[in-house]
């Protein structure tokens, strides 16, 4: 407890440990790897599911990719019973397809409801009473979903992110704080991530990623100003604002 906790997912400086979760123990006979998240490619959700679970998925698909299984979904009708039944045989349980196939379902149907773009269950586990069971899991929820999900964002744990990106936030502003000398006030995505790569580019080091986007208004770029300008680890600031999508009279 008040210590910060370092894993491949936190960075260097880890997350503060603000409470301990305790739960059952679970007589755990196997544990698996499953999760659903988005294929970008393919425009669809994907499953993504291993037999080697409770440890690194990355791990996994660096040592032994042959253990990874995917399986596209349709999104308009859904995974078919007849793929999630497989997947049942690629993690060698076959004697518990059945309840596999209603946990995977129900898995989609979490994940399209709450407008999910990963849901992540590590270890997947069968027990010595043969159930199948999410051991652990984490969800995260597509930002751009916040408005249809209120309640879900107002359980967030504020405490487990970065001040700065909280109060750029509650001011509809995109930022990223990254920790260089050099301060970024940028419109458009795009330009605020080849701005960043010119800073490097030339031995800088950029503090953050801001996109102040094409409708800010006044108090939107003042708040931009005041992030940056308070920030102790920012040396010099960098505007760089294309007047198509930001009007220029609203940025001085």
């Amino acid at each position: 407890m008040g210590n910060h906790l370092v894993t491949k997912q936190s960075g260097e400086d880890g997350l503060p440990v603000n409470s301990v979760y305790l739960v059952e123990k679970l007589k755990i006979d196997k544990e698996m790897y499953l999760s659903l998240t988005l294929d970008r490619a393919g425009g669809c959700p994907v499953f993504i599911y291993s037999p080697a679970g409770g440890t690194s998925i990355e791990d996994v698909a660096h040592e032994t990719p042959e253990l990874i299984f995917k399986l596209n979904v349709n999104p308009f009708t859904g995974p078919e019973v007849e793929d999630l039944m497989a997947a049942a045989d690629h993690l060698g349980i076959p004697e518990q397809r059945s309840k596999l196939v209603w946990l995977m379902k129900s898995l989609y149907d979490c994940f399209m409801k709450v407008d999910a773009d990963m849901v992540e269950i590590n270890p997947l586990i069968t027990t010595k009473d043969g159930d199948v069971l999410a051991a652990d899991s984490k969800i995260t929820i597509d930002d751009n979903a916040g408005f249809r999900q209120k309640e879900l964002r107002d359980m967030e744990d504020l405490t487990q992110s970065n001040a700065k990106e909280n109060h750029a936030k509650s001011f509809d502003l995109n930022y990223i704080h990254i920790g260089g000398n050099i301060g970024c006030l940028v419109n458009g995505a795009g330009l605020a991530m080849s701005t960043m790569d010119i800073i490097s580019l030339y031995g800088g080091t950029p503090a953050n990623f801001l996109d102040v986007g094409g409708s800010a208004d006044g108090d939107q770029m003042t708040e931009a100003i005041k992030l940056l300008n308070n920030d102790e680890e920012v040396e010099a600031i960098f505007v760089n604002i294309f007047g198509g999508i930001l009007k220029c009279d609203v940025l001085t």
